[in-house]
Parts: C-alpha cells; sequence; structure tokens
C-alpha cells in the first residue's frame, strides 16, 4: 500500500501554477481554445516512500481561460463487470468532446456520468475523486 498525493498553490494575480508531484497521476490541462492534454510532468516519488526523500517544485502558467483537471487513479482504473478499465483514453475524450464549454462543477458531473456509465453496478476497490479549477481572469484587473 502506499499514497500518492499533489499539491498545487495557485498565484490569482499572475496565473502561476505551482505545484509538487509525490507519484499523482497527470493533471489534464485545458489551454483555452485549444482543449485537453494530459501534462507531461515528473512525476516524483510515492508520499513518505523512502525517509529524507527531496520533492521538485514544478511551474506550469495558466492563463486567462486555462483549467485544471485533477482526479485519483481510481477515476482512470474504474473497471466494468468485465474489467475493462475506464482508462486515459476515455477520460480524455469526455474531456475534448463534452467538456470544453463547460464550467468546472459542470466538468465534473459530465465526466463521473461517462465513469458511472462505463462500470454499471461493479464494485470498485478504489476512491474515485476529482477536482477541476479555471483561471478566469488576473486578480486586480
Amino acid at each position: 500500500m502506499f499514497i500518492t498525493a499533489f499539491e498545487g498553490v495557485l498565484d490569482l494575480v499572475t496565473g502561476e501554477f505551482r505545484y509538487v508531484n509525490a507519484g499523482h497521476e497527470p493533471p489534464f490541462i485545458y489551454r483555452k481554445g485549444e482543449g485537453y492534454e494530459a501534462y507531461k510532468i515528473r512525476a516524483g516519488f510515492v508520499l513518505a516512500g523512502m525517509e529524507d526523500i527531496q520533492y521538485k517544485e514544478q511551474v506550469i502558467q495558466l492563463n486567462e481561460g486555462d483549467r485544471v483537471f485533477q482526479y485519483t487513479d481510481g477515476v482512470t482504473e474504474a473497471t466494468d463487470n468485465d474489467n475493462q478499465l475506464y482508462g486515459m483514453d476515455r477520460l480524455s475524450n469526455v474531456l475534448n468532446q463534452k467538456c470544453t464549454d463547460c464550467n468546472p462543477e459542470q466538468i465534473l458531473k459530465l465526466v463521473k456520468a461517462d465513469i458511472d456509465a462505463l462500470v454499471g453496478e461493479a464494485d470498485q476497490f478504489d476512491d474515485i475523486t476529482m477536482l477541476c479549477l479555471e483561471y478566469i481572469k488576473k486578480m486586480g484587473e
């Protein structure tokens, strides 16, 4: 058993999103007018997996209208009764086909509904947790 973590801080004035990743899934970044893409990041080691491990801070520059969609592996590893995984491709397709013009609350509901459509009544063995934030505008403008 192990725990992953992703911690980020968004500067509301500059749009700078500083984060540290301890073995967590890569976030999807939506660039206004371009769609969602799994952001290629260095995952880092799982949380507290070794003593004295150092985690590297990384930065994503967000612009007005950009979004960050973060989730646990329970989303992509959700399975149906035939053990078919939800997967990254399906998540990417839902985000890019149904969620480009939605607000964060709608995005979370659409993705959860799509997961539910796949898994049906199949038991899940992991949490299904999602977060979506949108950088609407620079604070102070």
